[in-house]
């Protein structure tokens, strides 16, 4: 039991270059990596995450597992959970709470996954480029998701977070051969060919732009993030113990 829990890992996996790297090099250090990829009603063609995939397993033939697990009921729950509350509170910030939801549906059914699969590692592609807005990659809200994951055993890492100010992922993906290109991410066409598009996107660009103009900015956004997984992490708790019970 404990030599198998040594050897697995989960990876929250996009199919994006942040996602893809991470992967590669969990790959070198364990012997069966489990690739999660996550699904709901706000994505678009998510099943592009097969192409990255198929790339990394052709690279460690026999060693990835890729999983597309359906969470949009999940999605909506999360997210409608105390809406009221939520927009007379934080009023605009409402907007970036869907992709607070998303990502939080993420490491819910990313904990169940490893529960039932007896696995104790979790890795992820967060990084600096995103901490501004992305509720998840914000490093006090990471923390506070590391505690949850540690509530159940398991071990949560972002192993490439702080380096994108030095050598991007797309780059290094390039440079290990596992891209036909440099620069994916500046490559709009190229950059959904290996993983799917959020369509709330654009409302995730006209929260950004706003906030960008507000004082405090974005030392105030990081405060009200992680003061609303506070304030929903014992409802996070419940769903994954009821799942578990099942």
């Amino acid at each position: 039991m404990e030599k198998e829990l040594k050897r697995s890992v989960c990876i929250q996996f996009s199919g994006g270059s942040d996602s893809s790297l991470t992967a590669y090099r969990m790959a070198l250090e364990f012997e069966r990596v489990h690739l999660l990829t996550f699904k709901h009603s706000g994505q678009i063609n998510i099943e592009n995450s097969k192409q990255s995939y198929e790339i990394l397993n052709q690279k460690f033939p026999g060693k990835l597992t890729h999983n597309i697990i359906e969470v949009d009921k999940m999605f909506h729950n999360i997210y409608n959970h105390n809406y009221f509350r939520n927009l007379l509170k934080y009023r605009t910030l409402q907007v970036q709470f869907v992709c607070f939801a998303c990502q939080a549906c993420f490491h819910i059914n990313t904990i169940i996954y490893c529960l039932r699969n007896n696995i104790s590692e979790v890795r992820d592609g967060a990084n600096t480029e995103y901490e501004e807005a992305s509720p998840m990659q914000i490093k006090t809200v990471k923390e506070e998701i590391k505690n949850l994951y540690k509530n159940y055993g398991i071990n949560h890492d972002s192993p490439i977070y702080d380096e994108h100010n030095n050598i991007r992922s797309d780059h290094q993906l390039f440079e290990l051969g596992l891209r036909p290109q440099k620069d994916i991410k500046d490559d709009m066409e190229m950059y959904k060919k290996y993983q799917g598009y959020c369509r709330f996107m654009p409302g995730g660009v006209v929260f950004l732009n706003y906030w960008k103009r507000c004082d405090n900015f974005p030392d105030e956004i990081h405060k009200k993030m992680k003061e609303h997984w506070l304030e929903e992490v014992a409802f996070f708790k419940v769903i994954i113990d009821e799942q578990i019970e099942k």
